[in-house]
């Protein structure tokens, strides 16, 4: 095998500048000038040139002719995409770049150019407009401490924006613009976001004032109405040494409006599903509540007989709660089985869709359930040896009765609560049947 040979003297030259430029060697002096780099190497300055010239499209480095080479300071600006949506000050000063920036002690400025213009072909399609339809564009370019960080081109087709004094104004809209197209009637209530990571064109380059071989990322934003119109696309071009890119992960909540209805057969799967789901859950907590196999007929049983009931969030099943009029006498006495009440078993919340009171909401809507089927009371039996469940309904506003010890039973703490007490608390559910009739779920 032949030895690797060494680089050449010019990338020998950039590696050590590198090396003395990330040590902060420079930050407060220019580099060495070309002439003693060329005495420094016993080499010509064209050499030394080349090796200064790959720090420069690295953006490292800039020149500045003629007193030379510094470093770039680079205080990169943090971009968030997930906040096209977030709330805004119904009169803000400024718009939302320059506000936040202004907080963090940059100084934000920016350019505004408005046109009408054909749509591109990239926003034709984004956009779904014929060829040669117009579109009002305004084109921002936005600067912190002087330095241009972003372009920001939005596109609104034509049609839609021509009236509106504050789009076709070339000045900042503070409350933005998202705020304007609601008022037209095109309230986004989605976007798209795509991103392309590549090398500036000379437009870009231009506008940017970028250093040579600094990667841009494209990010292509498109927002659409509740009904699936596009009425906005926007372009950002974000070069690669003056943006951070951060995006944050939280845990979808949920819906605002999710459904519940009857259990059917095929979903005693997931029925059983959330219930071992729930039994793990408190098993590695050490609290030996529903440490058993689901009784599968029994859940069946009352899946038949419409007492089994679903949560639904887009879709997904979140929760779990059976209702029937059984007072289950290892528990309830004779006197308390005849009166009028309605019995909660089995009530589950998934684990990711825990801490959004949708139990809350359950046994509000169960509540309702007793009232309107003449019943006086909603009741529970609770495991005896679960001290959080215990509180947990005393909080909901249930009386506890009693403890009964039955054998071979580990619940027994007995509760209840007046029909038709609704606290009010949690996310709104709606029953598809009551939906059809007007009724309301809770």
């Amino acid at each position: 095998m032949s030895p690797q040979k060494p680089p050449p003297l010019y990338e020998r030259i950039a590696n050590d500048l590198r090396v003395r430029v990330n040590a902060g060697e420079f930050t407060s002096s220019p580099l060495p000038t070309e002439s003693s780099l060329a005495e420094q190497h016993a080499t010509s300055r064209v050499t030394v040139r080349k090796g200064l010239n790959l720090l420069v499209q690295e953006g490292l480095i800039y020149a500045d002719r003629p007193r030379g080479y510094f470093v770039r300071v680079k205080r990169p600006m943090i971009y968030r995409p997930q906040q096209e949506f977030r709330k805004r000050p119904l009169s803000p000063e400024m718009d939302t770049f320059l506000t936040e920036m202004k907080e963090l002690g940059r100084e934000p400025s920016q350019t505004i150019e408005v046109s009408v213009v054909p749509a591109p072909p990239l926003v034709r399609e984004r956009l779904r407009l014929e060829e040669g339809e117009l579109t009002a564009v305004r084109r921002r370019v936005r600067f912190l401490d002087g330095e241009p960080y972003l372009t920001n081109d939005s596109y609104f087709p034509r049609e839609l924006v021509k009236d509106s004094d504050e789009i076709m104004n070339p000045a900042d809209i503070a409350r933005g613009a998202n705020v304007v197209l609601a008022e037209l009637g095109y309230q986004q209530k989605r976007t798209v976001r795509e991103y392309d990571w590549r090398m500036p064109s000379p437009a870009e380059t231009a506008r940017l004032g970028i250093p040579a071989g600094t990667p841009v990322t494209e990010e292509v934003v498109t927002g659409y109405t509740a009904a699936g119109q596009p009425v906005r696309c926007v372009i950002n071009c974000l070069p690669g040494d003056r943006i951070k890119m951060v995006l944050e992960d939280e845990r979808p909540r949920l819906g605002s409006e999710l459904t519940i209805a009857p259990a059917a057969l095929e979903d005693l799967d997931t029925v059983t599903g959330l219930w071992e789901q729930a039994g793990q859950w408190l098993r590695e907590r050490g609290i030996d509540q529903w440490q058993y196999e689901p009784r599968t007929d029994r859940i069946r049983e009352n899946i038949r007989a419409g007492e089994c009931f679903l949560v639904h969030d887009d879709g997904i099943a979140v929760a779990t709660i059976t209702l029937d009029t059984h007072a289950d006498p290892d528990f309830w006495n004779a006197g308390e089985a005849a009166e009028d009440a309605l019995y909660v078993h089995r009530m589950v919340v998934r684990r990711d869709a825990s801490g959004e009171e949708l139990g809350s909401a359950l046994l509000d809507w169960a509540s309702t359930r007793a009232e309107a089927g003449g019943k006086r009371w909603l009741r529970l039996d609770a495991w005896r040896s679960n001290q959080g469940l215990l509180d947990y309904y005393r909080a909901r506003d249930f009386d506890l009765i009693r403890t009964v010890a039955a054998d071979g039973r580990r619940s027994g703490a007995l509760f209840q609560r007046q029909a038709g007490r609704v606290r009010g608390v949690g996310p709104s559910l709606i029953d598809p049947a009551d939906a059809a009739t007007g009724a309301k779920g809770k």
